[in-house]
């Protein structure tokens, strides 16, 4: 799956770029950069990279024409950056995050890695080759169908030609077929598309058309940090990567971090204020010289539900680090604020939860492992308490002796730690 969700920021458009016109992204990005933004109708676009995780390691390849030579390869790259300034890091096929024990990544294995993941058992990894069939759940699974190891590739290259292709910001999606855009509550869950999915079977079952059905999710939202609510403040905080994602909740997230940063924020309620002030937020790009590690100062609210349906206390909040290494790429994963053995579950017989859990999190960080010779991104990852899963509401719902096979098998998820990711922070050094 290779699809692109293009964006406009208002309603200068030219006409259509189909697959058959423009059959590569790099032809995309140029049609419409010469057909939007260098028509100087007032015209701009963006294109949104669209569920990297069945892609077969092609979405992030980086390729670049043969004979390129250094200023063409720059060139694409700049085009890219431009073009595709934030990925879906979730939606309703899954988790496009990370995958732990996938070939070309250092670094000790992330148990959240595992969170929405295909059922497939013995999934073959593709290396530095593709596959296909992604959409089918066949072919490989490649480190390059994940945003973690996509941004290491970007910083590589920037070190190699001078420009990141992959200075993603983050959002999160729905993209069921079912016209219900923000209907991501595991509560609420129809099915991937209605006539697929018109009864517990079909929806507990391996897909109809669309090949998934147990695996999908309701899917995730996007927030968006704007000075107001209008297409083009929503637009140009998409461009500047001022987002981020959730899996379904309502989580609230702000993120911070630079060198002039001072202590004591996350009690001082003018925290936003000083954040833009001697900070850059989420998706913000930071250099200049080191005489220390850099801060940053994460908050989280949880989701506060509504009448009908209580939100769940936040669990923990981490900072995920990539970097570059003498030894090759690397990331790392450090707690910031909460606690994972904060003893919290749920008994997926009554989805009743246990567990204490917090309203606000809130944390100041500093790399112990800061270089500042080598790039970095750093991300923001919070996690709810355990909560049910929308399959387990619904086997609950069922009168015992009509519950489909699903409902008793022990290998397909019970329950699920809902999250948010915020878009990374850059360090470039100089």
């Amino acid at each position: 799956t290779l699809h692109r969700n293009v964006i406009f920021r208002n309603d200068r458009v030219p006409l259509p770029i189909t697959h058959y016109e423009e059959p590569t992204p790099q032809g995309l990005w140029q049609a419409l950069d010469d057909a939007c933004r260098n028509a100087r109708t007032g015209c701009d676009v963006l294109a949104i990279p669209h569920n990297p995780n069945e892609s077969n390691g092609k979405m992030f390849r980086i390729e670049y024409p043969d004979g390129a030579n250094l200023d063409e390869q720059r060139r694409l790259a700049t085009l890219r950056q431009r073009m595709e300034p934030v990925v879906e890091i979730y939606q309703h096929k899954g988790d496009s995050e990370c995958r732990n024990s996938l070939s070309g990544v250092l670094g000790a294995p992330d148990e959240q890695c595992d969170f929405e993941k295909t059922l497939r058992k013995n999934v073959p990894d593709c290396g530095e080759g593709t596959g296909s069939g992604g959409t089918a759940r066949t072919g490989c699974i490649s480190r390059r169908d994940f945003v973690r190891y996509a941004l290491l590739d970007g910083l590589s290259e920037q070190l190699r030609i001078g420009v990141n292709p992959f200075p993603l910001g983050f959002i999160g999606s729905t993209d069921t077929h079912n016209g219900s855009p923000g209907n991501a509550e595991e509560s609420g869950f129809v099915g991937h598309r209605g006539t697929d999915d018109d009864t517990p079977e079909k929806q507990l079952g391996g897909g109809g058309i669309t090949i998934g059905g147990m695996e999908f999710s309701p899917g995730g939202l996007v927030g968006v940090w704007a000075e107001e609510n209008s297409r083009p403040a929503l637009f140009d905080a998409l461009r500047r990567r001022e987002t981020f994602g959730t899996s379904g909740p309502r989580i609230t997230v702000r993120f911070f971090g630079g060198f002039d940063l001072p202590d004591g924020l996350c009690s001082d309620p003018r925290l936003v204020e000083k954040g833009y002030q001697n900070g850059v937020p989420m998706g913000g790009t930071f250099g200049g010289k080191a005489a220390q590690a850099p801060r940053f100062v994460v908050q989280a609210l949880r989701d506060p539900g509504d009448g009908t349906r209580p939100g769940t206390p936040l669990q923990v909040m981490q900072i995920v680090k990539g970097t570059l290494t003498a030894q090759g790429p690397i990331t790392k994963v450090f707690d910031v604020a909460g606690n994972r053995a904060n003893g919290a579950s749920v008994d997926p017989t009554t989805c009743v939860q246990k567990g204490e859990g917090a309203d606000l999190l809130c944390g100041s960080f500093r790399d112990p492992e800061f270089d500042p010779k080598q790039p970095a991104y750093y991300y923001v990852r919070v996690l709810e308490n355990p909560s049910c899963r929308w399959n387990t509401l619904l086997c609950n719902a069922l009168p015992a002796a009509q519950r489909p096979a699903p409902c008793l098998d022990a290998s397909v998820p019970k329950t699920i730690q809902e999250r948010a990711w915020a878009s990374p922070i850059y360090y470039i050094p100089g």
